[in-house]
């Protein structure tokens, strides 16, 4: 059978086109479990400096692009110093304004206390922890700093290395379910 006129596996440079292949389902999970809270902005915090969320913040966007909802926009907060917040608020006020949802990227609490006025102007967020390696203080700490109510739950990065991708969960509601037990139990 003979393709449609004018449509073929070409792209117009010579290169092979790709169909865009769906996000992993964990991904569809946790981006399907936050739209159950109404956010317009949501920042990605990083439970400490080794764990990095650049990739998490844009698979999460391109996962709610590609749900077509409404636009997702990126924001790479992390570097910001105080006297660049207000700047980057007014970004992110226009941005949400114009009725994009927007994925806040941010640097750990506990290494850029910048992050915090940032993280308390989204209406929500997630923490993201790797197994194993993230401590629990300062997952604790960033909890207490920004507030329990802030948090939509946490991600939990399993697995590390250039050949395995890790494996996420979404601990709904706000992380309490877990850490709050460990937290009390442990000093």
């Amino acid at each position: 059978m003979a393709e449609p006129e004018g449509l073929d596996t070409n792209h117009t440079r010579g290169q092979d086109v790709k169909a865009t292949s769906a996000p992993e389902n964990d991904w569809q999970r946790i981006w399907i479990s936050t739209r159950q809270t109404n956010w317009s902005s949501l920042a990605i915090i990083p439970s400490d400096a080794s764990v990095e969320v650049g990739g998490v913040a844009e698979t999460l966007a391109e996962t709610g692009r590609l749900y077509g909802e409404r636009p997702v926009s990126l924001l790479n907060a992390k570097g910001t110093q105080l006297e660049n917040i207000r700047q980057l608020l007014d970004t992110l006020n226009t941005m949400t304004g114009h009725g994009d949802w927007v994925i806040v990227e941010v640097d750990p609490i506990a290494e850029n206390p910048s992050s915090v006025p940032i993280i308390q102007a989204t209406s929500a967020a997630l923490l993201v922890v790797r197994l194993g390696e993230s401590l629990l203080s300062s997952a604790r700490s960033a909890i207490e700093v920004i507030g329990r109510a802030q948090f939509l739950g946490s991600i939990v990065l399993h697995g590390q290395g250039p050949r395995r991708r890790p494996s996420l969960h979404l601990a709904v509601p706000a992380l309490t379910l877990i850490l709050t037990r460990l937290l009390t139990t442990h000093p």
